[in-house]
């Protein structure tokens, strides 16, 4: 099991990997243009078995005034893919992207996730903290 990195030649086992986690579709030169835009505030890491992507996990680096210009880290699209789910592969992504942020000097890290999630993460040391508010500006 390794954990590395996205890169941009990763696009052929990326995208059956997150279509496991929602329907989505965008072509190769798409992928390789919006890796470049999100690699300048978040890292996506991906965990590779047998030269296959089995899991990904998005950190986000949100610099902040507050704090003494701090650093927030922000956890989003985990994604497992469907025949390795339930065995630790997501929980060791959430963990990984924890030391991260430690790395990384952020003083917290935060998740939004759904109800139905809500026990994996708290499984991973997560906790709810606050409301989630949101305005969904679409649905796509």
């Amino acid at each position: 099991m390794i954990f590395r990195k996205l890169e941009e030649n990763d696009y052929e086992k990326y995208l059956p990997l997150i279509k496991d986690f929602r329907d989505t579709d965008f072509t190769e030169d798409e992928f390789r243009n919006n890796l470049n835009i999100i690699k300048k505030y978040s890292d996506i890491w991906v965990i590779e078995i047998d030269s296959q992507l089995i899991c990904t996990g998005t950190i986000i680096y949100e610099s902040k005034y507050i704090y003494n210009m701090c650093k927030a880290g922000h956890i989003e699209d985990i994604c497992t893919k469907l025949e390795y789910r339930g065995k630790g592969y997501g929980k060791e992504m959430i963990h990984f992207l924890i030391n991260e942020a430690k790395k990384n000097k952020c003083y917290k890290v935060n998740l939004v996730c759904s109800k139905e999630n809500s026990l994996f993460y708290k499984k991973c040391g997560m906790e709810e903290r606050g409301v989630h508010m949101a305005y969904l500006i679409s649905k796509s």
